[in-house]
């Protein structure tokens, strides 16, 4: 068995300093970096080798030394102290962001169409020249001669449209073609584009991913996978996931950002368990705003009730020294997670659902831009910022959705094959599909299953091809007119009038036999036009239209509940009110039953490697924290066919928890809940 699936509690520290300072890194001790890992009682740690600035902290023949060590392998010191003392030593390499590769070949540079080198601090070298790849995999060749387990290589993805020379000849000789002047994502040309941005660098990882495995047989390899969630811009793609053993990367979104993205990493990974990586501090630019002792407990608890590994990250001093006082408060944090990560090692649970959440990451575009020359595009942020777009809005707007209905949902891709155990699947606003993708989801439907798909759904191929309707029209029930809503429209169903804005939506005509539940309202002029209007502040409703909004299809031994809009991003009361009554309406509920059972508690049903058994998560996060103790709790939540549990127990602390089952409900009653819990449901005594 690896490291990995036996290791489900990780770190990192990182170390991002330049040596523009002869004190920067003075002081950094390897038996005191060992010393504060002891104290926080992770089991793994992975260690800087080479850093964004391109400093690498072992005797690199090809790149170039941090100039505060004077020679001395800290890299290599620490990763023997952290063997010896029983810690796991994984190495951390940076790609791309590599300021001295940049800096010192300016012909390995990337450049956007404006020529730009760099974002802010951050240099960038491009994964097509040749010459720079070639460096890339002899630093890893350098860096696994040392007994580490893995390597995670972080930036796999494009900063910045890149037009360099190297990629003007390589997307020339692919296609034929130039790179396109304006951003369309209704011009099959920029499509084209597009994919090869990101089939291009899923090449490059997959290079670098074989390259190290040459170099150490058996080390496990895996590429930085955060830009999952971060739209088309950075040029990510499932090839990043096929490249890597597990999933892995760092998120700063918040509360639902984790809950989706742990799914998201569980669907994407090729070995459980993934990893999901949780900064100490507040963000990567504050260096030292601590987030509270229950934010980080809960973070981790909720990755371990979602099947991965918990993985904090830490930063260090530019002296290079570490807060002692911080590993202090870790280890109690560790502590306090031990019974969990236990559990999770021995029973090495994996996510199961009977509703499936769609994730087209090759739709997550942003419509915005059409027609933006690629000379005024211009891009805030790295990778860790928030990127909007109308696919993940309404992705994430569901997830809190299901999390308030406490529906436990696992995130499907183009990845996944295998619908078998799905009783519905969502689709939101999935423009670009390939055939392959549209045809398992007609099956899916035929074959009995719900699939709820909203907005251009299908109504491209990955490639941006199109024959005008939706691919998947014959399951909708619907047919695409051509026309689109203007940003702001209203869906008029159940005597309401439910407003939807952000971006443009399809007009559709219903076909014979679909059932027409809700229709479109537009607004009487133009929106935000600043002379014809109806309501100075507003776009209020005027015209009533025959296009279906929502609607109803049998197909096969299925049904597809067609909504023409994002609505379902949106996050008021009114929108959310109708999205409940729509799924309680069309999905399966997991909760039955229940009292004093707020929307902050997540619930996760895992499936384990043990015969027979179960692991039902449940973590209460709250808004405000810490967190206010649940009072008088009851659930009562509907199991898989055929599983009896004969023994409800606590991981916590090991002990039974009384219980009801009745046809095929499990009923749990709690006085007091705090945080966060694993019960282990077996079918023996």
């Amino acid at each position: 068995m690896s490291w990995l699936e036996k290791c489900y509690s990780r770190m990192l520290i990182d170390n991002h300093i330049t040596d523009l300072n002869p004190r920067f890194m003075s002081r950094f001790d390897p038996a005191e970096y060992v010393r504060m890992l002891k104290l926080s009682g992770v089991e793994s740690s992975m260690v800087y080798a080479c850093d964004h600035n391109g400093n690498s902290y072992y005797p690199t023949k090809v790149g170039h030394m941090h100039a505060g060590l004077n020679g001395r392998d800290i890299f290599g010191e620490t990763v023997r102290g952290l063997a010896d003392a029983g810690i796991i030593p994984v190495a951390y390499h940076t790609i791309i962001h590599h300021n001295w590769s940049a800096k010192t070949h300016p012909q390995w540079q990337m450049r956007d169409r404006t020529g730009n080198n760099h974002g802010n601090r951050y240099y960038w070298s491009c994964p097509n020249n040749d010459e720079y790849v070639e460096f890339c995999c002899t630093e890893i060749s350098e860096i696994l001669a040392y007994p580490v387990a893995g390597i995670f290589i972080d930036m796999t993805f494009w900063p910045t449209v890149c037009c360099c020379d190297s990629c003007r000849a390589k997307f020339r000789a692919a296609t034929g073609a130039e790179i396109p002047e304006v951003i369309d994502w209704q011009d099959p040309a920029w499509v084209r584009f597009q994919r090869w941005r990101e089939d291009s660098m899923a090449e490059y990882a997959m290079k670098l991913t074989g390259h190290a495995r040459k170099a150490r047989p058996g080390t496990t390899v895996t590429h930085q996978f955060s830009p999952v969630l971060h739209g088309w811009f950075l040029g990510a793609s499932s090839g990043i996931a096929e490249a890597s053993d597990y999933t892995s990367g760092d998120f700063y979104g918040g509360r639902l950002q984790q809950r989706f993205g742990a799914k998201a990493f569980s669907a994407y990974t090729n070995m459980q368990p993934y990893e999901f990586m949780t900064s100490r501090c507040v963000s990567l630019h504050d260096h030292t705003s601590t987030k509270s002792d229950e934010e980080l407990y809960l973070h981790a608890a909720t990755t371990l009730a979602n099947g991965g590994a918990y993985f904090f990250i830490d930063a260090i001093n530019p002296d290079g020294t570490l807060n002692e006082h911080f590993y202090k408060r870790l280890g109690k944090i560790v502590r306090k997670l031990e019974p969990f990560r236990r559990a999770a090692a021995r029973l090495r649970p994996v996510l199961r659902a009977e509703v499936g959440l769609y994730y087209s990451m090759s739709s997550c575009v942003d419509e915005s831009k059409n027609r933006l020359p690629l000379l005024e595009l211009f891009e805030q942020g790295a990778n860790m910022d928030i990127r909007h777009n109308a696919v993940l809005d309404e992705v994430l707007g569901t997830a809190a959705l299901l999390n308030r209905l406490h529906v436990p949902y696992k995130v499907i891709t183009d990845r996944t094959s295998d619908y078998s155990g799905f009783k519905a699947i969502i689709v939101n606003h999935a423009a670009y599909l390939s055939p392959e993708e549209a045809e398992r989801l007609r099956r899916f439907v035929a074959a009995g299953g719900t699939l709820i798909a909203t907005g251009k759904t299908s109504l491209y191929d990955r490639f941006g091809n199109t024959d005008g309707d939706f691919q998947l029209a014959d399951v909708f029930g619907v047919g695409y007119t051509g026309k689109d809503t203007d940003k702001v429209c209203y869906l008029a169903a159940e005597d309401e009038l439910i407003s939807c804005s952000g971006t443009c939506y399809p007009l559709v005509e219903a076909h014979d036999g679909t059932r027409v539940d809700g229709t479109v309202t537009l607004p009487d002029f133009p929106v935000n036009d600043p002379e014809l209007y109806a309501s100075i502040h507003s776009n209020p409703p005027g015209v009533a239209t025959a296009y279906a909004g929502l609607t109803e299809h049998i197909y096969g031994s299925g049904r597809c509940v067609y909504l023409y809009s994002g609505l379902l991003a949106e996050r008021q009361y009114a929108q959310q009110s109708f999205g409940e009554t729509l799924f309680r309406r069309h999905l399966p509920m997991f909760v039955t039953a229940s009292r004093n059972l707020p929307a902050s508690v997540e619930l996760t049903l895992l499936e384990c490697a043990a015969p027979g058994t179960l692991l039902l998560g449940m973590v209460d996060y709250q808004e405000e924290l810490p967190n206010i103790t649940l009072a008088d709790v009851e659930l009562t939540v509907k199991l898989p066919e055929g599983f009896t549990p004969k023994r409800v127990r606590r991981t916590s602390d090991g002990k039974t928890v009384p219980f009801r089952f009745t046809g095929g409900e499990l009923a749990l009653t709690f006085d007091r809940f705090r945080d966060a819990e694993l019960f282990e449901l077996t079918m023996e005594e």
